[in-house]
């Protein structure tokens, strides 16, 4: 899980929202411009236990004793969060929220198959 958080770290990303919370499957999106794409998605399973807000920004990942931990600004102030969670499945490529033609590798539409 640890290169996972890393490469999450390594994209700068600026906003960061959680897109689902269903049982132990926590969805979280990044994206420089949440208008127009998001650029990753992180899928937590086994998901026991997480503080994280709807939305947060500026955030470092890095792996704790018992979970991953966030540095991260919420509500306009810097804040610590944990997700307690079994594994990490990343997604790296620009997710459109418009129908675009001539999608390079890697890109795709909101809504349709990964």
């Amino acid at each position: 899980m640890e290169e996972e958080l890393k490469r999450i770290n390594d994209l700068h990303l600026w906003d960061f929202e959680v897109a689902e919370h269903d049982g132990d499957k926590l969805l979280i999106l990044g994206s420089n411009d949440f208008v127009y794409y998001h650029y990753l998605e992180a899928e937590f399973r086994g998901v026991t236990f997480t503080d994280v807000p709807a939305r947060f920004s500026h955030a470092q990942f890095r792996l704790g004793k018992d979970g991953v931990w966030i540095h991260a600004e919420a509500d306009s102030a810097a804040s610590e969060f944990e997700i307690q969670a079994t594994s990490l499945e990343i997604r790296i490529g620009k997710v459109y929220y418009y129908d675009r033609k001539d999608l390079q590798p890697g890109e795709r539409i909101a809504g349709r198959n990964r």
